[in-house]
């Protein structure tokens, strides 16, 4: 494995993938499993447990996932009960998504678990260490607008 990571022409790109590759999959299916809902949903959910209000085109901006994915998850999520969409006062043609009660209990429900994936992912590094990574992680985010879209 090592090699492999190490030998690639991407190895920085690749051990990223790796790395998130290993912290997501089996989480993510246990979720699916668990609440019945779709990795789409599991990241609108995510987002809406952070900030209520927002658009499906904002998730869209915010993960980089495709439109029509997410928009079939809001309209599931809505229809089993997690989120209410309503229109923008400001701008009729905007939908804004909010969790509603059923939808903060599954969040609820699988954040703890996903917040242990993270601590046992991070788990070989030191408190130093984990703050610096954070700033790097901080800085290569900012930067992804810039290099997205090329």
């Amino acid at each position: 494995m090592r090699d492999i990571l190490n030998g690639i022409d991407i190895r920085i790109a690749f051990k990223m993938g790796y790395i998130q590759n290993f912290y997501r999959e089996p989480a993510f299916r246990a979720i699916e499993m668990e609440y019945g809902i779709k990795r789409p949903e599991i990241l609108t959910l995510i987002f809406l447990g952070f900030q209520d209000g927002v658009t499906a085109a904002e998730i869209c901006e915010f993960s980089g996932h495709l439109k029509t994915n997410i928009i079939r998850a809001v309209h599931d999520l809505h229809k089993k009960g997690m989120l209410r969409r309503e229109s923008d006062v400001q701008d009729r043609r905007r939908q804004l998504l909010y969790l509603l009660p059923k939808g903060r209990d599954v969040v609820d429900g699988f954040m703890p678990t996903l917040m242990q994936r993270e601590h046992d992912m991070l788990e070989p590094l030191t408190t130093r260490e984990r703050a610096q990574f954070e700033r790097l992680l901080d800085k290569l985010s900012s930067h992804v607008p810039e290099w997205a879209d090329k």
